[in-house]
């Protein structure tokens, strides 16, 4: 049988992808199929921007969710075929010492907005402007009410790639596992010059962060009521969608391994916290725990709960707004449950 490329990428977020990745079961699982792994970071730099276009040949991505909406509104053709809604922290941070005590403090104060530019998409700004929006609503702060300034950021601390195990690859100069606050360098030295007085941040950067001494969280909108979508939530899968219709068998059987993995992860969720934070490089188990909810192994199955499509559909209608996205287009017609449905039929019948 001959062997079919599969190639692959997924944001470190440590989700289920990640527990493939790092127990080898999709190499094995893919191999049955007579088809073979090819992670796109391990591709020539220049192919690595696909992480974000998601054009071919890229096959799967597991990950954030501007990247594949951006790249849907701009016509690559795309399918989702799962979500996941694990909420993760995403913080507003301040000086340690800083006289900013809640958020109604913010209103006339100096917040960062990373520009990491020449990015085709910076979903870290996105992610950004749409925590912002989020707490000056709910604080009954208008946006012409705080200063927003441009953060001219690293772009190389804004795409450090791994490959299946957590180790870096490209071009990564400076950046180390245990360093990935390398990503929020520029804005804390303004930070701490009293340049800005606030910036944001997003799942175990936040503790990484408040462990160096080098920032204090000001609310972490996990931990409140507000809505939590954002980059980080939902999550989503997505597929070429020519890649799909020739190669069915390789996408259900993707989905089908995420549900087995799910069962093992929540038997045993202790065990694979580990390999889950070696996805987050720089992070460790503990930065982890804290910053995403105690049961996040109760929400590893893929799906495509009318909650999470809601929160897709409210960040789509965001970025729209902000014209982060220039095109609308229609949500429902881009998800795609038929290999969900399949996977979950093969599921059954293995547990039977």
């Amino acid at each position: 049988m001959s062997s079919r490329e599969v190639i692959m990428t997924r944001c470190p977020l440590g989700g289920n992808t990640e527990l493939l990745f790092e127990t080898g079961t999709i190499d094995k699982a893919f191999e049955s199929l007579g088809a073979k792994i090819v992670m796109l970071q391990t591709l020539p730099f220049e192919e690595h921007v696909k992480h974000l276009t998601q054009e071919a040949p890229l096959a799967f991505r597991d990950g954030g969710n501007v990247p594949p909406i951006w790249s849907h509104s701009k016509g690559t053709p795309t399918r989702v075929i799962g979500m996941n809604g694990i909420i993760q922290s995403h913080a507003i941070i301040v000086a340690p010492d800083s006289d900013i005590k809640s958020p109604e403090d913010l209103k006339g104060k100096t917040l960062s907005v990373p520009d990491f530019g020449g990015s085709v998409i910076d979903p870290m700004r996105a992610m950004v402007l749409r925590g912002y929006d989020t707490v000056l609503k709910a604080y009954g702060i208008d946006p012409s009410e705080v200063k927003f300034v441009d953060t001219k950021c690293d772009k190389k601390a804004n795409s450090c790639p791994v490959d299946a195990h957590g180790n870096l690859l490209g071009n990564t100069e400076g950046a180390t596992r245990e360093s990935f606050v390398q990503h929020h360098v520029e804005e804390i030295r303004l930070l701490k010059e009293g340049k800005i007085d606030a910036f944001f941040s997003h799942r175990s950067l936040i503790r990484q962060i408040v462990d160096k001494g080098l920032g204090r969280v000001l609310i972490d909108i996990a931990d409140t009521d507000l809505p939590q979508v954002n980059n980080i939530y939902p999550t989503v899968i997505t597929v070429d969608e020519k890649f799909a219709e020739e190669n069915r068998d390789i996408v259900v059987e993707y989905l089908l391994q995420l549900l087995l993995m799910a069962d093992k992860a929540e038997a045993d969720h202790d065990s694979y916290e580990d390999l889950c934070a070696a996805g987050q490089y720089g992070a460790t188990s503990e930065q982890q725990k804290a910053t995403r909810e105690k049961t996040w192994y109760k929400k590893l199955k893929p799906s495509f709960d009318e909650g999470l499509v809601s929160a897709l559909r409210s960040q789509k209608d965001f970025l729209l707004e902000k014209k982060i996205i220039e095109k609308d287009f229609d949500l429902d017609e881009w998800l795609d449950e038929s290999y969900l449905k399949e996977a979950w039929d093969k599921y059954r019948e293995l547990k039977k």
